[in-house]
Order: structure tokens, then C-alpha cells, then sequence
């Protein structure tokens, strides 16, 4: 609340200054709908100068350019499995469905691990259930209890929609989350631990830095989700990848190495906050992201295209936050490592920060009514057990062939 009304002061100080030097400035056009142009935290205000030339021309949101003729390979990339799930009415899925009562039988026995992890489950619930009942608060305890055997156990569905799904305990809003987004793996009998599952990991020499690399690629007998869809797409507010590629396999993005992904004309369906050039401004509920340089002076590459038609529709964009988001100044909001969903934002307006390289800055703000971002506290993403995996699997890389 403090960024947003620094920021709100910092605009009327600018609006001020802009209306004191009307006489010297050329008049800009003004974007096509209503509102100012993006309002930048006071933290990010540059150190104030002498204006003498004019400042880039806010664009207008009606502006579309001709469409490239060819478009980079991950830009256009389709394919993958679409869901067809109503996770406020879970069923089970039709491969669950065809299972044969004689196939249970003769199937192999359960670990006791597991067994033991869904106890933690089936058992918490029931306790808690039992309070409510009794009109007592749940033990905190036991929602401890929950988490951990929903963290340990990837290939059950017997108590996760008790969970997220429960019209008697109030869980906490982290837990329906991890108890949803394991419900939809199983769903999808995705019930591989592996945190690069579908993945083709390998190597290969790089003459310019001096050292090995790796090159992953998606491994095309998986099936993986399509990204190419507005909302959120089955995804759950915290879910975590270790690289880009994996966020792509499971239907967060449609590009492997982009950083925006839409559809000329419509808008995009998503950005990932990364590294680059122009540092990025982060408070959380609100981002100021730069689009990608152009070399034509005269129109936006198309990933910043997408981003300004979003501008335009008012569809909200799925944003996701990696460990490498360059930003001004510190930012509390960047994952330990690896990628996040963070959820919905729409892209509230524009400017153009450097016409002869087309790059716009845009300003985006977060849906409400979603889950909180997940960067501290015990919902924080990556957990502890993500970031051991995480670590192990970058060991055993270095023995790839």
C-alpha cells in the first residue's frame, strides 16, 4: 500500500511539472482510452533534469502493425494437451474411470511410505472435520501435518479434494493450492516426481564461454499442455518449474526462450520476468515491464505488440517471475530460483520509452481475488524440498554424457 501511494504522489508531482512546462513541450498524443500514462514508483523517478526536447509520444492503443512474415520457431509453437476439467466439481478422469476392479487387485502393493504419507493426509482431515463438529478451531498442527504428506505424495487423489475443495474446514489458502495442483497432475497421470519430467536434458560445448552448456529440449512423446490460452490455465498461484522449458511443457508458456507469447490482433497470453536490459520496476501487485528493443524505429516487435493489444482488450496476461528478473533497486518478490506463477495482471496502459528502438513500458496491475504472491512465509515457492531437488539434479548434470 506504501509503493502504490508513492507512486500515486509521484504521478501528480509529474503531472504538475508537465502542466508547468506546457508552454515549452510540444503536445504528445494521447493514448486512444482513458488514463494516464504508466505512474513509475518514486523509488525508480530519475534525477530530475532540464527538459529540453520533447519526450517520446505515448502511442495509441489502436496502433497495430503489419504482421511479420516469419516468426521465430518458440513464437509459434502449438501442440500439447488441452484440459477438460471443472475443478469446482472434480471428477475423476476417464482413464481413472476404465480401470477394472480385477486390475486393482492383482496391481502390486502399495509402498508403506505411501501409505504412511497418505495417513498424514486422510488423517488431518478427519481431525479436522472433527473440530469443526465440535465447534473448535482445527490444530495448526495438524494443517502441518496436511502439508507435508501433500508435498510427499504426487500419485493419490483420495483426500486432496477433500481439501481444496471443502465446504466445512476452512484450510489455509496455501494448502487448497498445493492439494489442487497435485489433484490436476494426477489427473493427468503426471504423477512423475521428477522436477524435469518430459525433458531431454544434454550438453554440448560452448566455444564462446570457454565451457559446457546445457541444451534441454522437450522430449515430443510427453504430453505436454498448450499455452497458447488466455487464463490461468489450470495453473495454481505459487506453482514453481526450475527452467523455462518446463514451465512451456506444463501450458504456463508457449515459448522456450521468449519472454511474451500471444496472438497478433488479440493480445498475449503471457510474460516472463527475466533478465535484460532495461531493468523492470516490481511491487508486487503492480510491475512496470519493459517490452523488447525493435530494429525498425518505425513499429514494436511483435512480442511488445501483443503486450500493447492487451493493453487494448483488457485480457489478463498470466505473469511469471524468475530468480534472474532484473529490477531497479532490491525486489523481495523474485524466486530463490528457477520460474513462478504469480497469477493474472492486466495491462492497465503504456508509454514509449525510446522511439528509435520502440521499446514501451508497461504498466501492469494484478487481478484481485486471487491467492497471495507466494515469496515468504510457509507458502513460499520454491519450498525447501523443490530447491534439494533443484540442487541434486544440477549435480548429476555434470555427469551427463
Amino acid at each position: 500500500m506504501a509503493k502504490q501511494e508513492e507512486a500515486k504522489a509521484f504521478f501528480l508531482s509529474q503531472r504538475s511539472q508537465k502542466s508547468q512546462e506546457s508552454t515549452t513541450r510540444p503536445a504528445t498524443p494521447p493514448p486512444a482510452t482513458a488514463g494516464a500514462s504508466p505512474s513509475i514508483p518514486a523509488a525508480a523517478a530519475p534525477t530530475p533534469q532540464t527538459i529540453t526536447t520533447a519526450r517520446a509520444p505515448v502511442a495509441p492503443f489502436s496502433f497495430v502493425p503489419q504482421r511479420r512474415t516469419e516468426l521465430p520457431a518458440e513464437d509459434a509453437m502449438e501442440g500439447g494437451e488441452r484440459l477438460q476439467i471443472d475443478m469446482a466439481r472434480p471428477e475423476p478422469p476417464e482413464w481413472y474411470n476404465k480401470i477394472k476392479l480385477d486390475q486393482v487387485r492383482k496391481a502390486p502393493r502399495v509402498p508403506i511410505g505411501i501409505e504412511q504419507h497418505l495417513n498424514k493426509i486422510t488423517n488431518g482431515i478427519g481431525k479436522c472435520n472433527d473440530a469443526v463438529a465440535k465447534n473448535l478451531h482445527p490444530d495448526p498442527a495438524e494443517f502441518t501435518k496436511i502439508n507435508n504428506g501433500i508435498h510427499r505424495l504426487l500419485h493419490n487423489v483420495r483426500g486432496l479434494p477433500a481439501i481444496f475443495d471443502s465446504s466445512t474446514v476452512d484450510y489455509p489458502w496455501y494448502i487448497k493450492e498445493e492439494a489442487a495442483e497435485l489433484y490436476l497432475k494426477w489427473w493427468q497421470k503426471d504423477t512423475n516426481p521428477d522436477l524435469f519430467r518430459g525433458i531431454k536434458l544434454g550438453r554440448t560445448k560452448n566455444a564462446k564461454l570457454g565451457r559446457d552448456s546445457a541444451v534441454d529440449s522437450l522430449d515430443p512423446k510427453f504430453k505436454r499442455r498448450k499455452g497458447n490460452v488466455y487464463g490461468n490455465n489450470y495453473l495454481r498461484i505459487g506453482q514453481w518449474w526450475p527452467t523455462q522449458l518446463c514451465a512451456v511443457r506444463d501450458g504456463a508458456h508457449s515459448a522456450t526462450i521468449a519472454g511474451i507469447c500471444g496472438k497478433t490482433g488479440e493480445g498475449a497470453f503471457s510474460c516472463v520476468l527475466s533478465g535484460g536490459s532495461y531493468p523492470n520496476i516490481d511491487s508486487g501487485d503492480e510491475i512496470w515491464y519493459y517490452g523488447t528493443e525493435s530494429d525498425d524505429p518505425s513499429r514494436p516487435t511483435d512480442a511488445t505488440q501483443h503486450m500493447i493489444e492487451s493493453s487494448r482488450t483488457q485480457i489478463p496476461v498470466r505473469v511469471l517471475r524468475t530468480s534472474k528478473m532484473t529490477t531497479k533497486g532490491p525486489n523481495e518478490y523474485r524466486p530463490e530460483a528457477g520460474m513462478r506463477y504469480d497469477g493474472l495482471y492486466k495491462v492497465i496502459d503504456y508509454e514509449v520509452e525510446r522511439e528509435e528502438k520502440q521499446v514501451h513500458l508497461f504498466h501492469l496491475v494484478r487481478e484481485p481475488g486471487q491467492g497471495p504472491i507466494r515469496y515468504k512465509g510457509p507458502e513460499v515457492r520454491p519450498t525447501p524440498e523443490e530447491l534439494e531437488a533443484l540442487g541434486k539434479s544440477k549435480f548429476e548434470r555434470q555427469y551427463l554424457a
